[in-house]
């Protein structure tokens, strides 16, 4: 079933991305037990920001797994706080919890923001928040959330490294409660194309 589901999200995806060849990226983020590759593609843009499309796969060495798919408005905040980009939006979940034989299937709303150093303006840091109440989590999920923060360097206009601190959780039914599906702190590189 979890095989069907995770090939009908990447065709969905890949179909939506194929639309649209500009700017594109591909985020991939490691640590010791798993690992996460996400492909963003711009989808629509105007003077008040843009609108990027996100699909993601995460794995780890526990058998857990994580996907996600989700659309991002994305703008700066304002004059007077240079540097700080704002983003927002609704991301799909479906996400699987190996030790206690759970999945979840969930739509969050939440987003990221990035702030860039006025003085530094290769070093940035980011932040990320989802969270998907009962109302909107299905099969064996009560609620979920992901949480993350951490800092990245432009090494290339198209190529930056990051560190950062990731945690998803699922509170699944009574039987089972709370459960981090992965948590921890990352690698990553991000590329532009």
């Amino acid at each position: 079933m979890s095989a069907r589901i995770l090939t009908t999200l990447f065709l969905l995806g890949s179909t939506l991305l194929a639309g649209n060849a500009n700017a594109q990226r591909l985020d991939i983020n490691l640590n010791q037990t798993s690992a996460r590759f996400t492909y963003t593609n711009l989808v629509g843009g105007s003077t008040f920001g843009r609108t990027e499309m996100n699909t993601g796969l995460l794995y780890n060495e526990d058998s857990n797994l994580v996907i996600n798919v989700d659309l991002q408005v994305i703008d700066a905040a304002g004059s007077k706080t240079p540097g700080l980009e704002l983003g927002v939006g609704p991301r799909f979940y479906y996400l699987t919890h190996d030790d206690s034989d759970s999945s979840a299937a969930a739509i969050a709303l939440g987003g990221q923001l990035r702030y860039k150093l006025p003085n530094v303006p290769r070093l940035s840091f980011a932040g990320v928040f989802f969270y998907a109440p009962s109302i909107t989590s299905t099969l064996d999920a009560n609620n979920m959330n992901e949480l993350g923060f951490g800092a990245s360097y432009e090494l290339l206009p198209t190529a930056d490294i990051y560190i950062k601190y990731r945690r998803i959780r699922s509170s699944f039914t009574a039987k089972v409660g709370s459960r981090t599906i992965d948590s921890g702190t990352v690698i990553g590189m991000r590329f532009s194309f």
